[in-house]
């Protein structure tokens, strides 16, 4: 079995721990979510254009580019098929389940002069409503696959590991690197949130970097 984070890693989300063949549908669980909306990089602001601006977030430090882009499940697969062509998605639901997970494709193009070492653990998504989550790791996806319906949760963890942040990662310099971060499904009411980088290091210097995101309608 995987093994856990260091002593800054927090309790699950109850919602991953829920077995997946028996987590609600969608209508079940957010009534609010009917009207199609997208979710956008940047803050909200009420004249945003429905369905305008940019999808992805990115900023630049110090020579390295971060960029991060929510992915629904769909985009999450075509992701993981720019990693391995050949490969399915391993989060994949049923048809007609919710959404087990909440994914984000996070990429970093190291440019600068120096190794790069993100830790994904110390990510934080927090909501207008202040809600807070942190990244879902292989243990995670381990405890939730053990108490749910896979027969062989190692394999399930085999599989995703190549695609997703887990523990400490290092970016040489020169170097680009795409993967998923993952989160539980996001809370019924909100309007923006952010996810926090609380711990980037370039080089021997630390930084923190933050990037929001917001709902934004779908002209129907």
């Amino acid at each position: 079995m995987p093994r856990p984070r260091g002593a800054l890693r927090r309790i699950l989300p109850a919602s991953v721990l829920i077995p997946l063949a028996l987590l609600p549908r969608p209508s079940a669980v957010r009534a609010r979510d009917a009207a199609p909306f997208r979710i956008a990089a940047g803050p909200y602001a009420r004249k945003t254009e429905a369905g305008g601006g940019p999808l992805a977030g990115r900023l630049t430090l110090k020579g390295v580019t971060v960029q991060v882009e929510y992915l629904d499940a769909p985009g999450r697969a075509a992701f993981i098929r720019t990693i391995d062509p050949k490969a399915g998605d391993p989060l994949a639901v049923p048809s007609g389940r919710g959404e087990a997970f909440t994914s984000f494709r996070g990429e970093f193009d190291n440019a600068s002069e120096s190794d790069v070492t993100f830790q994904p653990g110390n990510v934080v998504l927090i909501t207008d409503r202040n809600e807070q989550q942190f990244p879902i790791d292989l243990t995670d996806l381990y405890r939730a696959a053990e108490a749910g319906e896979t027969s062989d949760p190692q394999r399930l963890i085999d599989r995703a590991a190549r695609f997703i942040f887990d523990s400490s990662t290092t970016v040489p310099k020169g170097k680009h690197l795409a993967r998923l971060l993952l989160f539980g499904p996001l809370p019924a009411k909100w309007r923006e949130f952010r996810l926090h980088f609380s711990y980037l290091q370039i080089g021997t210097e630390t930084h923190t970097l933050s990037f929001p995101f917001h709902r934004q309608s779908i002209a129907g």
